[in-house]
């Protein structure tokens, strides 16, 4: 193993683009010091506040918004690890973790991650592991028990409230990626398959799992999602109505009208026309 990069950086909620991107050949450690972030790797999306500690595998896709004024990130890129410590769905499991607030409080195993990322930071940035081979070495021993410390924390079963409160915990976990998922990419052609996929749950099952907790399909949910945002773009803006039902997600505009029509009483020309009033003027 060896530390091909580290670094850190600034990302504003303005900016036009999210940080991130793909290294074929290196693994990353990525360290949220300061504010709250959505990470997106693959086809998943984890939102966290600072500190957490995001894991990637080689060739793994990746981006960073911020969202709050401004988020600060250090990171460290690996070559030459001899065989990589996690599977994907470790990987998953671990990023997803960073949802809990808290998690680095709860036990002294836990924050060590932490005080073992700023060390190693600290070495490297100052240049001190570049000068002595032994604090060199260092670095490395100290980002494997990272990874040891990360293992540990994802097989052991904190965990310790039982089996059925794992269960539970796992399944209401599964539902709110599900829920982010969808409030991502609602403007998209979300299919079962997909929705399958993001969570590695059987169709079928996952539709009951979602109903379970939410008291709704997976596509009642994206459905009032969409007739939500098309009501935001007919209440503040002049769109076409055929754009708003393209920019939110419905197959055609006569669907779209129709479904709009038995939620909210109106057609969408109606509903725009009754809300803005005679003369045209939001009331």
């Amino acid at each position: 193993m060896k530390i091909r990069n580290c670094g850190a950086g600034t990302l504003s909620r303005s900016a036009e683009l999210p940080g991130g991107g793909m290294h074929p050949s290196s693994y990353e450690i990525l360290y949220i010091t300061e504010g709250k972030v959505r990470f997106m790797w693959r086809a998943n999306i984890c939102e966290a506040d600072a500190p957490a500690v995001f894991i990637l595998a080689a060739s793994t896709p990746h981006e960073l918004e911020s969202l709050q004024a401004e988020a600060k990130f250090r990171f460290l890129e690996l070559d030459e690890i001899e065989e990589f410590p996690f599977t994907d769905q470790q990987v998953d499991e671990w990023n997803f973790m960073q949802a809990h607030k808290g998690i680095y409080s709860k036990t002294m195993l836990a924050s060590s991650i932490l005080q073992t990322l700023d060390f190693v930071y600290h070495l490297q940035s100052t240049g001190l592991a570049g000068q002595d081979s032994n604090l060199g070495d260092v670095c490395l021993l100290e980002i494997r028990k990272t990874y040891k410390l990360i293992a540990h924390m994802i097989e052991d079963p904190e965990k310790s409230a039982g089996e059925e409160r794992k269960v539970k915990h796992k399944s209401r976990a599964a539902v709110d990626l599900l829920i982010d998922y969808m409030d991502w990419r609602y403007k998209e052609n979300v299919t079962l398959e997909a929705l399958a996929e993001v969570v590695a749950l059987d169709p079928s099952y996952l539709v009951r799992l979602f109903k379970k907790h939410m008291q709704m399909t997976p596509f009642e949910y994206l459905r009032d999602l969409r007739l939500k945002a098309a009501a935001s773009y007919l209440s503040g803006s002049d769109l076409p109505i055929s754009a708003i039902a393209q920019d939110t997600g419905f197959a055609s505009v006569h669907y779209f009208s129709r479904i709009f029509k038995a939620h909210y009483g109106q057609s969408p020309a109606e509903w725009r026309k009754h809300l803005k009033g005679p003369k045209g003027k939001s009331n």
